[in-house]
Protein backbone atom coordinates (compact mmCIF):
# COMPACT_ATOMS: atom_id res chain seq x y z
CA UNK A 1 0.00 0.00 0.00
CA UNK A 2 1.52 3.30 -1.05
CA UNK A 3 0.99 6.59 0.72
CA UNK A 4 -0.45 9.58 -1.10
CA UNK A 5 1.41 12.80 -0.41
CA UNK A 6 -0.99 15.65 0.17
CA UNK A 7 -0.72 19.27 1.21
CA UNK A 8 -4.35 19.61 2.28
CA UNK A 9 -3.43 19.93 5.96
CA UNK A 10 -0.82 22.65 5.48
CA UNK A 11 -0.39 25.86 3.54
CA UNK A 12 2.50 28.18 2.83
CA UNK A 13 3.10 30.77 5.52
CA UNK A 14 3.84 33.67 3.21
CA UNK A 15 3.56 37.02 4.98
CA UNK A 16 0.44 36.13 7.00
CA UNK A 17 1.76 36.49 10.55
CA UNK A 18 -1.79 36.40 11.98
CA UNK A 19 -2.23 32.88 10.58
CA UNK A 20 1.08 31.82 12.14
CA UNK A 21 0.04 33.24 15.53
CA UNK A 22 -3.30 31.44 15.31
CA UNK A 23 -1.61 28.17 14.37
CA UNK A 24 1.02 28.41 17.12
CA UNK A 25 -1.72 29.20 19.66
CA UNK A 26 -2.93 25.62 19.16
CA UNK A 27 0.09 24.40 21.12
CA UNK A 28 -0.70 24.58 24.86
CA UNK A 29 1.98 26.01 27.12
CA UNK A 30 2.46 27.08 30.68
CA UNK A 31 2.74 30.72 31.72
CA UNK A 32 6.02 31.92 33.17
CA UNK A 33 6.98 35.24 34.73
CA UNK A 34 10.59 36.37 34.67
CA UNK A 35 11.11 38.97 37.38
CA UNK A 36 13.91 40.97 38.97
CA UNK A 37 14.36 43.66 41.59
CA UNK A 38 16.94 46.25 40.66
CA UNK A 39 17.62 48.87 43.32
CA UNK A 40 14.13 48.46 44.79
CA UNK A 41 12.34 48.60 41.44
CA UNK A 42 10.65 45.38 40.30
CA UNK A 43 10.38 44.39 36.64
CA UNK A 44 8.41 41.49 35.16
CA UNK A 45 8.10 39.83 31.79
CA UNK A 46 5.26 37.35 31.13
CA UNK A 47 6.10 34.60 28.62
CA UNK A 48 4.46 31.47 27.29
CA UNK A 49 7.46 30.37 25.26
CA UNK A 50 9.27 28.75 28.18
CA UNK A 51 10.86 25.30 28.17
CA UNK A 52 12.24 23.20 31.02
CA UNK A 53 14.63 20.28 30.74
CA UNK A 54 16.96 21.75 28.12
CA UNK A 55 19.87 20.24 30.03
CA UNK A 56 20.39 18.61 33.41
CA UNK A 57 24.16 19.19 33.54
CA UNK A 58 24.30 22.12 33.72
CA UNK A 59 20.65 22.61 34.65
CA UNK A 60 19.29 24.79 31.84
CA UNK A 61 15.87 26.11 30.87
CA UNK A 62 15.00 28.24 27.84
CA UNK A 63 12.76 31.17 27.01
CA UNK A 64 12.09 33.12 23.82
CA UNK A 65 11.71 36.88 24.30
CA UNK A 66 10.51 39.35 21.65
CA UNK A 67 13.37 41.65 20.70
CA UNK A 68 10.98 44.64 20.85
CA UNK A 69 10.31 44.13 24.57
CA UNK A 70 10.98 47.26 26.60
CA UNK A 71 11.28 45.21 29.80
CA UNK A 72 13.85 42.72 28.48
CA UNK A 73 16.84 45.13 28.58
CA UNK A 74 16.15 45.76 32.28
CA UNK A 75 15.84 42.07 33.11
CA UNK A 76 18.76 40.89 30.98
CA UNK A 77 21.12 43.26 32.79
CA UNK A 78 20.36 41.77 36.21
CA UNK A 79 22.76 39.32 37.89
CA UNK A 80 19.92 36.81 38.42
CA UNK A 81 16.29 36.39 37.43
CA UNK A 82 13.40 34.73 39.21
CA UNK A 83 11.11 32.51 37.15
CA UNK A 84 7.65 31.70 38.49
CA UNK A 85 5.52 29.17 36.61
CA UNK A 86 2.01 30.41 37.30
CA UNK A 87 -0.84 28.24 38.48
CA UNK A 88 -4.56 27.87 38.71
CA UNK A 89 -6.31 31.12 39.62
CA UNK A 90 -3.46 33.39 38.52
CA UNK A 91 -4.74 34.56 35.13
CA UNK A 92 -5.63 38.04 36.47
CA UNK A 93 -2.16 38.30 38.01
CA UNK A 94 -0.73 37.46 34.60
CA UNK A 95 -2.71 40.28 32.99
CA UNK A 96 -1.61 42.71 35.71
CA UNK A 97 2.08 41.84 35.33
CA UNK A 98 1.83 42.23 31.54
CA UNK A 99 -0.04 45.54 31.66
CA UNK A 100 1.29 48.74 30.14
CA UNK A 101 1.05 50.42 33.56
CA UNK A 102 4.52 49.42 34.74
CA UNK A 103 4.20 51.32 38.03
CA UNK A 104 1.17 49.25 39.09
CA UNK A 105 2.42 45.82 37.99
CA UNK A 106 3.54 44.73 41.47
CA UNK A 107 0.94 46.69 43.46
CA UNK A 108 -0.55 44.28 46.05
CA UNK A 109 1.38 41.33 44.58
CA UNK A 110 2.95 38.98 47.13
CA UNK A 111 6.56 38.15 46.25
CA UNK A 112 9.82 36.94 47.73
CA UNK A 113 12.93 38.83 46.70
CA UNK A 114 16.19 36.91 46.96
CA UNK A 115 19.55 38.43 47.86
CA UNK A 116 20.45 38.15 44.16
CA UNK A 117 17.47 40.34 43.18
CA UNK A 118 15.50 37.41 41.77
CA UNK A 119 11.76 37.93 42.35
CA UNK A 120 9.48 34.93 42.93
CA UNK A 121 5.68 35.19 42.96
CA UNK A 122 3.63 33.57 45.72
CA UNK A 123 1.33 30.64 44.89
CA UNK A 124 3.18 29.60 41.72
CA UNK A 125 3.56 25.93 40.87
CA UNK A 126 7.32 26.13 40.30
CA UNK A 127 10.03 28.63 41.17
CA UNK A 128 13.51 28.92 39.70
CA UNK A 129 16.36 31.28 40.42
CA UNK A 130 18.57 31.55 37.36
CA UNK A 131 21.55 33.30 35.84
CA UNK A 132 21.96 34.09 32.16
CA UNK A 133 23.86 31.29 30.42
CA UNK A 134 23.55 32.24 26.74
CA UNK A 135 21.54 34.74 24.69
CA UNK A 136 21.22 34.24 20.94
CA UNK A 137 19.42 36.32 18.33
CA UNK A 138 16.65 34.25 16.73
CA UNK A 139 14.68 36.19 14.11
CA UNK A 140 12.42 38.68 15.91
CA UNK A 141 13.18 37.10 19.31
CA UNK A 142 16.06 36.41 21.64
CA UNK A 143 16.56 32.74 22.54
CA UNK A 144 17.71 32.78 26.15
CA UNK A 145 19.27 29.88 28.04
CA UNK A 146 19.03 30.29 31.80
CA UNK A 147 21.13 28.29 34.24
CA UNK A 148 19.11 27.22 37.27
CA UNK A 149 20.89 27.65 40.61
CA UNK A 150 17.88 27.16 42.94
CA UNK A 151 14.40 25.75 42.51
CA UNK A 152 11.26 25.01 44.47
CA UNK A 153 8.04 23.17 43.75
CA UNK A 154 4.65 24.49 44.88
CA UNK A 155 1.35 22.66 45.01
CA UNK A 156 -0.60 24.85 42.59
CA UNK A 157 -1.71 23.20 39.34
CA UNK A 158 -0.45 24.94 36.19
CA UNK A 159 -2.15 27.76 34.36
CA UNK A 160 -2.31 26.91 30.66
CA UNK A 161 -2.21 29.25 27.65
CA UNK A 162 -3.99 27.70 24.65
CA UNK A 163 -5.95 29.17 21.76
CA UNK A 164 -5.17 32.71 23.00
CA UNK A 165 -7.01 31.98 26.26
CA UNK A 166 -6.05 31.02 29.79
CA UNK A 167 -7.19 27.54 30.72
CA UNK A 168 -6.91 25.25 33.72
CA UNK A 169 -6.42 21.52 33.90
CA UNK A 170 -9.30 19.24 34.79
CA UNK A 171 -8.61 16.06 36.72
CA UNK A 172 -9.96 13.27 34.52
CA UNK A 173 -10.81 11.26 37.64
CA UNK A 174 -13.31 13.92 38.65
CA UNK A 175 -15.30 13.55 35.44
CA UNK A 176 -18.35 11.31 35.43
CA UNK A 177 -17.63 8.72 32.77
CA UNK A 178 -20.20 6.06 31.99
Amino acid sequence: MSEVVTESKVRAIGSDSSFVRHAFAQFPSGVAVLAVDIDGSKHALVVSSFMVGVSLDPCLVAVAVQNTSETWPLISGAPAVGVSILGKGQSELTRKLASKDRAARFEDVAVDVGSSGAVLLDDAGLWLECSFHQITEAGDHWMVLLEVSKLGVGDNEPLIWHGAKFRELVDSRSLDVE
